[in-house]
This record gives C-alpha cells, structure tokens and sequence, in this order.
C-alpha cells in the first residue's frame, strides 16, 4: 500500500522527510523554485517556503526543521530554516553568493553551520548566538569544503588551487569555539573518512586529489591526540565505511583489490575479502557489508563471510530500511531481508528511495 503525492512537477531531485512532513521542491529550474510540503499521510499539500520573485533551494532536513536558501536579485542568497508543522521561519544567513549546504552541530542540538566558501560558523535554528570558527582572508584560490560535526567538534577543510595554495588541509575546532587543530601538514591531500565515537578517519594522500596519487588510511581523536596509521601500504588505500569499532578498507591492487578491516584505534587488520573491479561495497549496516557483485547483492560480516541477499545488482539508491536493504536497478526499487532468510521483493517500477519514516 502506499500514498501517492500527486504532483506532475514534484522534482525528484529534492524530495525529504521531516517528522510527518515531506519536504519538496516544486517547478525546479534555477530562476522559479519553491518549496512545498505535504504530510505523509498525503494530506496537507501546501506551500511551505515560497518568495514572489526569488527561487529557492531545499538544501536539508533536521528532525521538524526543513533548511533552505533563497537566491535575491542581486544574486548573493540567504539561508533560512522553517518548521513544516508551525511554519516558522528564521533568517540563518545572508551572507555571500556562494550557497553551501547547512550542517546540523552539534549532534543533539539545535545548531546550523550555514557557512560561505570564505566563513566558517554556527548560530542556533532560530539565528541567534552565532559561533565564528573559522574564516579565510588574502586568499582568493580557498574555500571551505567537507565540513561536518563529529561529537563535539566541527570538521572541515581549506581546499586552495596548488601550487600557489595547499591542495587540501584537515582542521577540527569544538562547536562552542575554541583552539582549531591541523591533522596533518600542507604537503598532503588530507580529507575526513568517517567516524566512530570522536574518533576521526581521515585519508592523507601524496597528490593533489584522492584517489589519483597514494593514500593511506588514519584515525586520530578530535583534538589531534592518539594518532594511529590504519593503512599505509604503497599500494591506494581507500575508506570504504565504519561499521561498530571497525574501519573498512580497500587496498587496490589492480585487478584484484583487498578488503580489510582495522580497528579503529589502531590493531592489525583482519582480512575479509578479495574483490574484482566489477565488486563495490554499497552500504555499511552496524557490522554488515553490503557487496554489489555481478551475481546480485550480498553481504558480508566481520568473520569474512559471505551471503546473497538477492540476484538484482543495484546500480544506486542502497539504503537499510529495518531489516531490509533497498537498493535501485535503472528505475526499479527492491528491498531484501539483510539476513538472507526471504526473497528480494519489488516495491517500485519506476521511482528511487528518498526518505525512510
């Protein structure tokens, strides 16, 4: 069974949950975009966020908190946040062109970092107390990226345009301010993996973009203490999730590549797999892998075992929903059982998964 919002120019691109609202954006193009909400229950259909001239943006959700920005005629932009039950709206930010998504800080509270490419900071959901972290002067090349909260802290990166910036610096400050510390030096590429607990993995990488020169794999505390090398074998190295405690990584070897699993404070790592360039890790669940392979989707547990959850190779869209993973092929969805015990069900023909109530 389910609901159908039946809206012919609903943009699937942006469609999320909040609470007991969807959050979505209607007409689409740059110059005419409005923010709509309507319950899950598919009642309620109404504008939620939508200025005479301006377009927005839906750029999030937080619990009953939509965030979104709203481009003005001279083309700089604000951000706002608005309450899909109460309709509330609150001004975050009006500052600069350049709109960055908002990030919730810290974990628990009611915080925003609706930062620009050149500042760095926090004020609460309703715009007051603003926190200033970080801002970037003289350099015309850097910007802010990869900004998250962990814990206590926020985590970003200065991205500048080598030779005449660094290629990519790893910096963590604590969300009430504070002394921000620097991972790693200037030389690397060093950008954030994931998390565990306050731990922070990050990767640190010889060139001027992952991927394309070695990487190596650590963690570290937040404030830069308990440094620990995870992976720094020659060969790339490369963050593939977290499970509980547990870092996983692919070692490529060209052709075929090693997974691994490594404490995430430092330990030996414990061989899982060897995977072929056609295997993908999709999805991390608690402690399950979830493999895409040319015979369908598996899964994979710490102990190195494997077991097929269904024949259909999703090519997008993995997500767990309860005890199931949902995966995308083309425009179908289906879902099966993480354990393997019931077969893989088809719940859509034509559409992809955008929010999980």
């Amino acid at each position: 069974g389910g609901v159908v919002f039946n809206r012919p120019n609903m943009q699937q691109a942006a469609v999320l949950v909040s609470g007991a609202h969807v959050v979505y954006s209607r007409d689409g193009d740059h110059e005419s975009q409005d923010i709509w909400t309507v319950r899950t229950d598919g009642t309620g259909d109404r504008t939620l966020f939508n200025a005479p001239v301006q377009s927005e943006r839906l750029l999030g959700v937080s619990g009953p908190w939509a965030l979104v920005s709203k481009w003005l005629e001279d083309g700089t932009s604000q951000r706002w946040s608005v309450r899909p039950d109460t309709g509330e709206q609150f001004l975050l930010s009006d500052e600069g062109s350049f709109v960055n998504d908002v990030v919730m800080v810290p974990q628990g509270t009611e915080r925003v970092i609706p930062y620009t490419s050149i500042h760095l900071f926090s004020v609460t959901l309703r715009g007051t107390n603003l926190i200033d972290y970080d801002r970037i002067t003289g350099d015309p090349n850097s910007y802010f990226i990869g900004v998250n909260a962990i814990a206590d802290s926020v985590v970003y990166m200065i991205r500048g345009e080598p030779p005449t910036s660094p290629p990519a610096v790893l910096f963590a400050k604590p969300a009430s301010g504070g002394t921000r510390v620097q991972f790693e030096s200037e030389q690397f590429y060093t950008h954030p993996a994931g998390s565990i607990a306050s731990r922070l993995i990050y990767q640190r990488c010889s060139g001027d973009f992952p991927g394309l020169f070695a990487c190596d794999v650590l963690s570290a505390n937040l404030d830069n203490t308990g440094k620990v090398v995870l992976a720094g074998q020659p060969a790339n190295e490369v963050v593939q999730g977290v499970t509980t405690n547990q870092v996983i990584i692919r070692r490529n070897l060209v052709g075929n590549d090693q997974l691994v699993a490594v404490p995430v404070a430092g330990g030996p790592e414990k061989p899982l797999i060897t995977m072929t360039d056609n295997e993908f890790v999709d999805l991390i669940v608690g402690d399950l892998i979830i493999v895409r392979r040319q015979s369908g989707t598996w899964s994979l547990d710490l102990n190195g075992t494997l077991t097929k959850l269904g024949t259909i190779v999703g090519d997008s869209g993995f997500i767990a929903v309860g005890d199931s993973v949902c995966v995308t092929k083309v425009t179908a969805v289906w879902c099966m059982p993480l354990d393997g015990s019931g077969p893989q069900v088809k719940i859509a023909d034509n559409g992809k998964v955008v929010g999980v109530l």
